[in-house]
């Protein structure tokens, strides 16, 4: 197996990037939410998450038709300091520029380390796990006040310098390469991954949260951890023994650690280590569109994830049935069945 990256190093400055666009979002939702009433703060960290998340598609599709990553990265680094210029005016503001910033942020550095290092997840890993740290800090430093998105100013003017030192890449579709999961894996590993979800939304976060004063850091650095180690570590033993060992790792361990906090935090970074890799396996998939591939792995599949908690009125209805493990496991084995039967009968195959 060839484990030689290349050279450039944008997958360091876009993580970066990355980890202090997250924060500055992180603390912008955080100061507003200190300041507003409920219903305020909820409308706009449903308007950040649709922009930042939701918009990464049309965001993804655009950059796929332009071809342009110097553009784009340009357009980034506008946004950002920005949302934060825009704090000492208007708070309303700034999250919206946060939310489009996010987007152009998340599909731009996504796309850019697929380019320079294709078919590594390792540099993948870089990108994505400061992201996940960055807003968890972030939201903790709800009241650090007006220095704050002054350092964030200043970060944002140096990563911006190395980000143009180093040459660009050139936006290129790659050759389409066959996966090593067939179809039969794919089945069985959605529904490893959702069951790991359901345990880690309705058993971790709630008995993190609710039992240790510093539990959102604990997921954040559990996360960081697990993304950054997780991408070279698949690399090098291969992505389907990777993602097999991780994913069962992490479902036992949320079932059966529920009461211990190492072994909780263990479960996280087995869980976020494959984020890394279901965005490589997202551009095998769409060889062409690699920034469509970025925009799919890093925003859309947040949002469909939360689209129960916006289509359902009563959310205890949610908790309570997806809070049992057979119900929860039913759902979505017939759902991946059914998704992997249409897809039998109208694309003959599924391209992993």
């Amino acid at each position: 197996m060839n484990l030689t990256y290349n050279r450039s190093l944008q997958p360091v400055y876009w993580g970066l990037l990355h980890g202090v666009n997250d924060l500055a979002a992180g603390f912008l939702l955080a100061a507003y939410t200190l300041t507003h009433g409920y219903s305020d703060s909820f409308l706009f960290i449903s308007i950040y998450a649709i922009l930042g998340f939701g918009g990464q598609l049309p965001v993804g599709f655009w950059l796929d038709k332009q071809k342009d990553i110097a553009l784009f990265s340009k357009i980034s680094l506008l946004l950002l300091p920005l949302s934060l210029l825009f704090f000492f005016v208007s708070a309303e503001a700034a999250i919206i520029c946060s939310g489009v910033a996010s987007a152009f942020v998340h599909v731009t550095g996504g796309t850019i380390c697929l380019q320079v290092h294709n078919d590594k997840s390792g540099p993948l890993g870089l990108f994505t796990a400061p992201g996940v740290l960055g807003l968890t800090v972030g939201g903790l430093l709800g009241e650090a006040g007006y220095m704050l998105p002054v350092i964030l100013l200043l970060a944002t003017v140096f990563i911006a310098m190395a980000i143009f030192r180093d040459p660009l890449p050139i936006y290129q579709r790659p050759e389409k390469k066959e996966s090593e999961l067939d179809s039969h894996d794919l089945v069985m590993l959605l529904i490893l991954l959702f069951m790991c979800f359901r345990s880690f939304l309705f058993d971790v976060v709630n008995y993190v949260a609710e039992n240790y004063e510093d539990g959102v850091l604990y997921i954040g650095v559990s996360a960081f951890l697990g993304k950054i180690i997780g991408g070279f570590v698949a690399d090098k033993v291969g992505v389907r023994k990777f993602i097999y060992i991780t994913l069962i790792a992490a479902l036992v361990l949320f079932q059966f650690g529920k009461n211990n906090i190492y072994m909780l935090c263990t479960g996280i970074a087995f869980l976020q280590s494959s984020v890394p890799v279901t965005l490589m396996m997202m551009s095998r998939s769409l060889p062409y569109y690699p920034a469509t591939a970025s925009a799919f792995s890093l925003g859309a599949s947040i949002i469909f994830a939360g689209l129960p908690l916006f289509l359902v009125s009563d959310k205890r209805l949610i908790y309570q049935v997806f809070g049992i493990d057979w119900v929860t496991i039913l759902f979505f084995a017939a759902l991946f069945t059914l998704v992997f039967i249409l897809g039998k009968i109208f694309l003959k195959k599924i391209i992993w």
